[in-house]
């Protein structure tokens, strides 16, 4: 027999162990940096998530389902696994994280802005509507899960921007750096 959860990351992004109505457990950012004692940022939570995702076995899923789970040794191996890439090949994540934080920030940015502007609308269809009061409720969710979801963008932008000042710099400003002293 299998168990009944599985693991997917969640409309945030958040590694989580569901059955589908019931959330067992959720890898935080706060987990790997148990193991750090510093931040991370989103593309190091991405990787290390992923590699939690691509690594989770039967017996683990098992031990979440019972919650005999703690999470403890996968986040190691994970932080293990991440600094265990190439520094040059970190520098990639957190480059293609930033491009991808950026688009999804617009297209979530657009999505808002057209919420916000058909509630603007002076006549957006038929006021004597009977699902009008719905259907102007259902978008004003809209414009506060977009809104919510801008602010969240805003601020995983800013915290892998944050990255961007460390040893890659000097690693791209010196064009004698040795690779092979990579850390």
């Amino acid at each position: 027999m299998s168990p009944n959860v599985w693991v997917e990351f969640n409309d945030d992004d958040v590694l989580i162990a569901t059955d589908g109505e019931n959330e067992f457990y959720k890898w935080t950012y706060s987990e790997f940096e148990e193991f750090l004692n510093e931040s991370i940022t989103p593309s190091m939570y991405q990787f290390m998530a992923g590699h939690v995702y691509k690594n989770i076995d039967k017996d683990t899923l098992w031990m979440i389902e019972t919650e005999d789970y703690g999470g403890h040794h996968d986040c190691e191996m994970a932080v293990d696994a991440y600094f265990d890439l190439p520094a040059l090949e970190r520098k990639e994540l957190h480059d293609q994280q930033l491009l991808n934080l950026q688009a999804e920030y617009t297209r979530v940015e657009e999505k808002e802005m057209a919420a916000v502007n058909w509630m603007l609308d002076d006549t957006p269809f038929d006021p004597a509507s009977p699902i009008y009061v719905e259907v102007c409720q259902y978008v004003r969710g809209l414009v506060d899960k977009f809104k919510a979801k801008r602010e969240r963008l805003e601020r995983e932008i800013h915290e892998e921007e944050q990255w961007r000042g460390g040893w890659e710099e000097d690693m791209d400003a010196d064009p004698m750096y040795d690779h092979s002293e990579e850390i």
